[in-house]
């Protein structure tokens, strides 16, 4: 009668007779990933976050053109990791990473700083723009509502019906055109109200974490899985040689 040849069980069988070795290496590949968490050099990233206000900024709303703009003011060691990033609305961050805490702090503040003294620059000639045109319908109200004034009382003086028809079709054009200007300085006055100046809201710094339970896991897994191959492989070898040496 024919010996049953069970394969997978006699695989299973080998590796747990060098089961120490299995887990021996693991551990060697454990204590190697953990060696080379501490070995790994500190990275310190500093953030600078700007309140870009609500003035129309375009050029200095898109990290794109942010980063475009600003890049040659950053020193060439820091350049590359210049980051800018919407944090949410009317909110910017600019970041740069690097092994001086020192050096990455100060530049990011050089920059946050720049950047927003950009956006208050920009922001107060939109305000004058804007104030300048609430002054200039203060005195369109202010002359239009004269003229009404003026209308009014030559209505009421005038005798003659044809020049009081002509004086009630002026005042009437005179009041729908105060009432358009009133509207557009209620409108001018509400965005003035609304005008918020941008600000460097604050610089923070963090370090790298240097990933020790997550480095030693996947050494682990690695050591793990190359040992359990190389012992497949050596309990094949050991079986095509024995089949080998059954055919002699």
């Amino acid at each position: 009668m024919e010996k049953i040849k069970y394969p997978v069980y006699d695989y299973i069988k080998f590796i747990w007779k060098k089961k120490l070795l299995l887990i021996g290496f693991t551990i060697l590949c454990m204590v190697i990933g953990a060696g080379l968490s501490y070995t790994k050099q500190t990275v310190y990233t500093s953030t600078a976050l700007v309140f870009t206000g609500n003035g129309n900024n375009e050029k200095l709303s898109k990290p794109v053109l942010i980063t475009e703009e600003y890049k040659e003011e950053v020193p060439q060691n820091l350049r590359g990791s210049l980051n800018v990033k919407i944090a949410e609305p009317l909110q910017i961050t600019l970041s740069l990473s690097g092994p001086d805490k020192e050096d990455v702090e100060s530049n990011t503040k050089k920059l946050g700083e720049q950047y927003s003294d950009d956006l208050i620059d920009r922001f107060n000639k939109q305000y004058e723009v804007q104030e300048k045109y609430k002054n200039a319908l203060e005195e369109k109200v202010k002359k239009t509502e004269e003229a009404i004034s003026q209308y009014t009382q030559l209505i009421e003086e005038n005798a003659d019906e044809e020049k009081r028809v002509n004086y009630i079709e002026v005042l009437i054009n005179k009041e729908e055109v105060a009432e358009k200007y009133r509207a557009d300085l209620g409108e001018a006055e509400y965005d003035l109200a609304l005008a918020e100046s941008p600000e460097l809201i604050e610089v923070s710094t963090v370090q790298s974490s240097n990933n020790l339970l997550k480095n030693i896991l996947l050494a682990g897994a690695f050591g793990f899985q190359l040992m359990l191959v190389l012992l497949v492989l050596w309990k094949y070898i050991i079986n095509a040689r024995r089949a080998l040496s059954e055919r002699k």
